[in-house]
């Protein structure tokens, strides 16, 4: 195990470099839709897709889902202070923040929740070998088909980069022109990884984000899905869990 300050100028006072540096991290996470957990300030809990992931980065607050939320798991209060832990790509970053409220985006069956946290003043970093993401690493390169919602016409084909139970990222070659937050109906299916077979998806979206890829004339779309995805948040589990046990016996 490897751990390290991302931030221990913050132990000395603020930083600008090293706070550019947390919100350079946490704008990547919430580009990536990347898994959270939550724990008490004794230690920092594994993130995962069933406990929701980073939604937005604010000028003051960072923005998290909790898709779940129900009987079995409690709400948090306003002013309360926590681990936040979120997903990367070696392992994951966490901090300390404090809860500044709940949050609620959209209406109907598109409605979303979670809570405004603030942003840490600092942030550490722990690698873990075998702890995944869910990269699709896919050395297989599972396709995805973008469309639009209502005439169903083809925006695009690509590969899926990653994915999480609050979306996916597709490095596509656009035919038409995209926006963030344009609604856009997506298609892919999965081939089996370790023994667990991902679930085809076929859903709305909301674009989240636009990158130019490394790859010439090509783009990575990050999409948030607007429903619910139950099935491929226990697929994901199912698969992380997998891995971590494969790492471990190795």
């Amino acid at each position: 195990m490897r751990l390290w300050f991302r931030s221990i100028a913050a132990l000395l006072g603020y930083d600008g470099v090293e706070q550019a540096s947390i919100r350079s991290i946490l704008q990547r996470a919430a580009e990536r839709s990347s898994s959270i957990g939550i724990g008490n300030l004794d230690g920092a809990a594994l993130p995962s897709p069933l406990s929701g992931h980073v939604v937005e980065l604010e000028d003051n607050a960072l923005i998290i889902s909790r898709p779940f939320e129900g009987p079995t798991r409690r709400e948090l209060v306003s002013s309360e202070r926590l681990h936040l832990s979120i997903a990367a790509d070696k392992g994951f970053h966490h901090g300390e923040v404090e809860v500044l409220g709940r949050w609620v985006a959209g209406d109907g069956a598109l409605r979303r929740y979670g809570y405004r946290v603030s942003i840490p003043t600092m942030l550490m970093h722990e690698e873990r070998r075998g702890l995944h993401r869910l990269p699709v690493a896919f050395d297989l390169a599972p396709k995805a088909l973008l469309l639009r919602p209502v005439t169903l016409e083809e925006i695009g084909e690509g590969t899926v980069i990653d994915i999480s139970e609050g979306g996916m990222c597709v490095r596509v070659e656009l035919r038409s022109l995209l926006r963030p937050d344009e609604a856009v109906v997506v298609k892919a299916d999965f081939p089996e990884i370790l023994l667990v077979t991902l679930p085809a998806i076929h859903t709305r979206t909301t674009v989240a984000h636009l990158i130019s890829a490394r790859q010439p004339g090509f783009t990575e779309v990050g999409l948030r899905f607007n429903e619910p995805q139950d099935a491929l948040g226990q697929a994901i589990r199912a698969l992380e869990l997998r891995r971590i046990n494969r790492a471990g016996a190795a």
